[in-house]
């Protein structure tokens, strides 16, 4: 009867899959250079066609356009489950998806006629019912699948995955205490499996392989699997492998872990010492308790280690900025943080400060030095700002073996009555560049609307506003031309820009729910000396914007907010993928409150009043617009 039902299953998805072949695919981005293609009865931007989804997804978001008449007479349904539809027919679903080749089959119905359309995409790893019928693992997802290292005391985290609803133990029979160690299902992914073993801190250095065993109730059968990897267990006397960091400035992570999880403000030069391994990055010992991530690629072993030693310290004021020089034997290691009334600057792997000290006391911005030795070779300094003095921006290099921090003082403006904004120099950047392929250099919305065009539609409108008050308008972008991050930065240094402002419209990650909260705007920053811009940019929005507000963020992750040699933010003004929040930025009303909201939030962060009424009657216009929307949606 099992083998029966079995089969009708198996019947039922091969049916649907060769159903779903026979479909159109339905028209996105790409595909709608003709009219024809335009006006297709649905259109589907997202996901593209055979595009593949993160690994192990379980759910995603998909959106598009339905292009018929009597929308409010259509419905939508994609693979069984309601959508509803926007105003202009634009709609936005979270729906399950299966691991292995996997379609969305859109149908939309009128009165009188069904339409339907398909999207193929690929979710990687194997599907669950590819481990019915006995116990097996997938050997693809049994951890660990690259060199693992670490030092007696630290923990493994034991992970594997196959037939959900097992039993799952496993053996590092090398290891003292690492015996049939049960592993638990995670709920919320069903056949994964998970445990944490911590390695004795009287491990001796040796290797071990690790060995899962399964065993399934239900089929009365049992497996087991050696992970591709053996761990290695290094000798806790004498752990640590020299190396030297091929990238320097390189970011280094909390966790090992190649994306996210980065340490704000830390950053890896020179020699450093290894004592871990895992999922192809390395453990540097930075000291003192701290250790951190660092990807294989940017290191290369070296055969003998030196620490760094500090011959002398010294500053000079300029008139646009002052220098700290500290004069030492080789580059290391650093961080370096930004408060409200100093600056720390960490030298990692520094042995010896010869406390030769030579300060320029005519600085507007430093008013002295002070430091201090910590454990484990870790030489810290701290300059500290004259009482209501912050530097403008700031900005850190190594020349050869000597490390240069440069604190820029701030700006003067020749401000005049009608024009109040009259020296500044002001970087305007329209975030992303063209590309009408995918994968999109940003995000594209429900109607094929892509971010770069929107951002720069509104970039020209806030040019406009600013150079009116006087300011001179430096644009990253202009018309379709292309510029990378750097370029960007670049052009700012060279440019002699007094502040960026970088102009977005947000999405999330394919799997996450965007129909789970509210969502809105969010204004990212980095360092203390940008918070002022982006606190007046917020709180214009708090007032004019009627859209969630997701926040004034620090962040030192995004590229823009982390420039460091000016106030420097990062506005995400709405998420363009949401149907309702599209149609209010591609509006001429939509897209002149934007501006002018930005445009008073500048303003503020100068200290200028707007001369104009702030946009409460256009924030209320727009809020009408939305509240309308949502009872039509609520009413169908």
């Amino acid at each position: 009867m099992k083998k029966i039902f079995f089969c009708v299953i198996l019947t039922c998805v091969s049916l649907f899959s060769l159903y779903s072949q026979s479909l159109p695919v339905a028209p996105y981005l790409p595909a709608q250079t003709s009219r024809s293609a335009k006006e297709a009865p649905i259109t589907l931007q997202y996901p593209y066609e055979k595009m593949t989804a993160p690994t192990g997804a379980k759910n995603m978001y998909v959106f598009g356009r339905i292009n018929l008449p009597e929308l409010d007479q259509t419905q939508l349904d994609i693979n069984g489950q309601a959508v509803p539809l926007y105003k202009n027919g634009t709609f936005i679903a979270y729906l399950p998806v299966e691991q292995g080749d996997f379609s969305f089959v859109l149908t939309a119905t009128t009165p009188t006629e069904t339409f339907q359309a398909v999207r193929h995409i690929t979710v990687p790893g194997k599907p669950l019912d590819q481990f019915a019928g006995k116990a097996r693992f997938d050997e693809a997802e049994t951890y660990p699948s690259r060199p693992l290292w670490v030092l007696p005391g630290d923990m493994i985290n034991l992970i594997t995955r196959g037939t959900p609803g097992a039993q799952v133990t496993a053996d590092l029979p090398s290891l003292k205490g690492g015996k049939q160690i049960a592993l638990r299902e995670d709920t919320r992914n069903p056949g994964t499996y998970r445990a944490k073993f911590v390695v004795s801190d009287k491990e001796k250095p040796r290797s071990s392989k690790i060995v899962y065993q399964m065993y399934d109730p239900h089929t009365d059968t049992r497996t087991k699997i050696t992970a591709r990897q053996r761990v290695k267990i290094l000798d806790k006397q004498e752990p640590l492998q020299a190396a030297k960091v091929t990238s320097p400035n390189s970011k280094m992570r909390q966790i090992a872990v190649h994306q996210g999880s980065l340490y704000p403000f830390y950053r890896a030069f020179g020699e450093v010492l290894i004592d871990g391994r895992d999922n192809g990055l390395y453990r540097l010992r930075l000291g003192n308790g701290e250790s951190a991530w660092l990807e294989e690629k940017k290191l290369s072993f070296t055969s003998s280690f030196e620490p760094n030693t500090i011959e002398e310290i010294d500053t000079l004021a300029l008139p646009d900025k002052t220098q700290i020089r500290w004069t030492q034997s080789q580059p290391v290691s650093i961080s370096i943080q930004e408060f409200n009334n100093r600056m720390e600057v960490v030298f990692y792997y520094t042995q010896v400060f010869e406390e030769n000290f030579n300060i320029d006391s005519t600085s507007p911005l430093l008013d002295h030095v002070e430091w201090e030795t910590l454990p484990d070779n870790i030489i810290k300094f701290i300059l500290y700002f004259k009482e209501g003095a912050t530097p403008w921006g700031h900005a850190y290099q190594y020349e050869k073996n000597n490390f240069l921090v440069e604190l820029n003082h701030q700006p003067t403006l020749t401000s005049a009555d009608k024009q109040p904004l009259t020296g500044a120099r002001i970087l305007l950047d329209a975030g992303h560049s063209p590309k009408r392929t995918p994968p999109y250099d940003g995000l594209v919305s429900p109607s094929g609307v892509l971010e770069y065009e929107a951002n720069l539609a509104l970039t020209e409108v806030l040019k406009k506003k600013l150079e009116a008050a006087g300011a001179t308008v430096i644009m990253t972008r202009q018309g379709d031309n292309q510029m990378s991050l750097t370029a960007r930065y670049r052009k700012a240094l060279k440019e002699q820009a007094h502040i960026f402002v970088s102009l977005h419209h947000n999405a999330l990650p394919e799997t996450v729910n965007p129909l789970a909260v509210p969502r809105g705007y969010s204004i990212y920053y980095t360092y203390p000396h940008s918070f002022k811009l982006a606190q007046s940019v917020y709180q214009s929005f708090t007032k004019n914007i009627p859209l969630a507000d997701n926040g004034l963020i620090a962040n030192d992750i995004l590229f823009i907010p982390r420039i460091s040699e000016m106030p420097s933010i990062l506005i995400e003004n709405a998420y363009m993928i949401l149907p309702e929040q599209e149609a209010l930025v591609m509006s001429d009303e939509g897209r002149e409150l934007f501006a002018q909201t930005i445009y008073e939030g500048i303003l503020d962060f100068y200290g200028v009043a707007p001369k104009k009424p702030a946009a409460a009657n256009k924030k209320k216009s727009a809020k009408a617009s939305v509240q309308k929307t949502a009872a039509k949606k609520k009413k169908n």
